[in-house]
């Protein structure tokens, strides 16, 4: 299939960055105190999404498991993914049928995370970091408020509200820990 027969997606703004942090409950405070954002939702005390907008989060952190905390490679990244906004659903689909035709090597998805509730597909570019993209954010306003939960990791349902029936690939080892047998 040449270059000009592939789907090409229309991502309407870069969305939101998850960060590995040393210590999330020091960075919660300081992305609450010295930046302003405000506190979604939590995945047990390890996740943390927050948001500066309407939308449920453009950052989360994210706690470094303790044997990394000590190890983390200076030069080796601390994103665990940035994400741009596509309009739909349908949009998604089509991205992830271009991604599999084009052989890009795709980590997660298609699925529906519970926090946000937002649709995502997360790929490799081809320095290996991982790319999602993502449609319906929920939207927390004042005459929509929300009030923020803490999700349990051990759920499926937290990481993918569609229980993985819409993933084109196999599912992350620590979600594959959580399956029922």
């Amino acid at each position: 299939m040449s270059v000009e027969n592939y789907y090409t997606p229309k991502p309407t703004r870069l969305g939101h960055l998850v960060l590995k942090v040393k210590d999330v409950q020091a960075s919660v405070k300081f992305y609450q105190e010295v930046v302003g954002l405000s506190v979604s939702d939590w995945i047990d005390d390890r996740m943390v999404f927050m948001r500066a907008s309407a939308d449920h989060h453009d950052l989360a952190l994210l706690q470094l498991p303790p044997d990394q905390l000590t190890q983390q490679d200076p030069l080796q990244s601390r994103i665990e993914h940035f994400s741009y906004r596509v309009e739909s659903l349908e949009e998604m689909k089509q991205i992830t049928e271009m991604l599999l035709a084009r052989g890009v090597e795709i980590d997660r998805g298609l699925g529906r995370h519970g926090p946000g509730e937002n649709t995502f597909i997360v790929f490799k570019d081809p320095d290996g970091n991982n790319v999602e993209f993502y449609s319906d954010m929920l939207q927390i306003t004042q005459s929509a408020p929300y009030e923020a939960s803490v999700w349990d990791s051990k759920v499926l349902h937290t990481f993918d509200q569609w229980q993985l029936k819409e993933f084109v690939v196999e599912p992350p080892e620590r979600i594959k820990e959580i399956l029922p047998e």
